[in-house]
């Protein structure tokens, strides 16, 4: 009878051990998304002002435009061209007109809105940043990070399924960023 328990406690741990790791790295994402996770905000963002994108895509170009009360994004594209653009209307339902001038010095740009994706030692974990950046001080005055983490690496998982997850309450965020960042600031 001693001998058969010892079986069944083995049987019984041996999924616990297996996934040792993913239980580890659970708790460690846990604990990354509540300390680092989500929108912060460190300064008020002043409204009607220039932009900087580091991007030369017209997805990096487009995207300040999301937080609305922006006088115009500084831009440089892939033929190394820089331009200040603005936000004249709508095209259609959900594409925004630009126009695109050339730069004025006489306007400033007041802040610089960064992404990039950060990977961690432990390549499960990844986070992708959104800075906006007081040019000033060159102090982040708002961050958005989203955390990415793979329960377990696709070689050990039946067909190679996907475990990734990541912390990000998409319209909670989105609303919290996007849509109230000159509301928010310093909070």
């Amino acid at each position: 009878m001693r001998k058969s328990t010892l079986w069944i406690g083995a049987l019984l741990l041996a999924p616990v051990i297996y996934n040792l790791d993913a239980i580890a790295g659970q708790w460690k994402f846990k604990q990354m998304c509540s300390k680092e996770g989500g929108p912060k905000f460190y300064a008020p963002v002043e409204k009607d002002v220039g932009w900087l994108v580091e991007g030369h895509d017209q997805e990096d170009m487009a995207l300040p435009f999301v937080f609305g009360n922006v006088a115009f994004v500084r831009f440089q594209d892939k033929q190394d061209q820089w331009h200040d653009v603005r936000v004249d209307g709508w095209v259609g339902a959900n594409q925004r007109k630009f126009v695109f001038s050339p730069v004025a010095p006489d306007h400033p740009v007041r802040y610089k809105y960064r992404k990039f994706w950060e990977r961690m030692a432990d390549e499960r974990f990844s986070k992708f940043h959104l800075h906006v950046v007081d040019l000033s001080n060159d102090q982040i005055v708002a961050s958005y990070t989203k955390i990415s983490y793979a329960w377990t690496k696709p070689e050990r998982v039946l067909l190679a399924a996907p475990t990734d997850t990541s912390c990000w309450n998409q319209q909670g965020d989105f609303d919290q960023f996007f849509k109230n960042i000159f509301d928010l600031g310093s909070k």
